[in-house]
């Protein structure tokens, strides 16, 4: 019964911490009200990556900076990587990304009649097991980082649309 119990609860403990990887988290315009769903994660070491669908049915992803004193370098984009897929720092039809000193927002993808997208970076985050962002920091510095795709299909379903197809292209 002992032995039932242990076996439960840490069979308990890993799933929970498998499934806390991706969260869906709502955020709310303060000018608007209006409401936006979420796909989010942070990695230990302080950055955040969320991706949403916007109100014109393209799917964003935000890279955001740590709380430190880092700063992106201005006009650069940051390269990702799932596994070791193709790398890019572009958005779809090789638009560039849309940079901030804390952030970087990249578009994956435009949604047609609410039911597929082309993407494969999107798909890549749905079925990867980690992505990497590597760039320049405002000194000139190199650097880069991780986060763990555990989770993610789940959480960009839930945001997306569980009748979204994803194609790639």
């Amino acid at each position: 019964m002992i032995r039932q119990f242990i076996l439960f609860t840490l069979c308990s403990l890993f799933t929970h911490a498998a499934l806390a990887d991706w969260e869906v988290v709502t955020h709310t315009d303060v000018d608007t009200g209006e409401q936006t769903r979420v796909a989010y994660t942070e990695n230990r070491d302080g950055y955040s990556l969320e991706i949403y669908r916007d109100g014109k049915g393209a799917i964003r992803s935000r890279f955001s900076m740590n709380k430190s004193t880092n700063r992106l370098a201005e006009k650069n984009c940051p390269t990702f990587q799932v596994d070791r897929r193709g790398m890019s720092n572009r958005s779809i039809n090789d638009a560039p990304c849309i940079s901030h000193r804390q952030w970087v927002e990249f578009v994956l993808g435009y949604i047609d009649d609410n039911q597929e997208v082309f993407s494969t970076p999107l798909h890549n985050m749905m079925n990867g097991l980690a992505i990497t962002y590597r760039f320049i920091l405002e000194n000139g510095a190199y650097a880069e980082t991780r986060f763990s795709l555990e989770g993610s299909k789940r959480a960009l379903t839930e945001v997306l649309g569980n009748q979204l197809v994803v194609r790639t292209e």
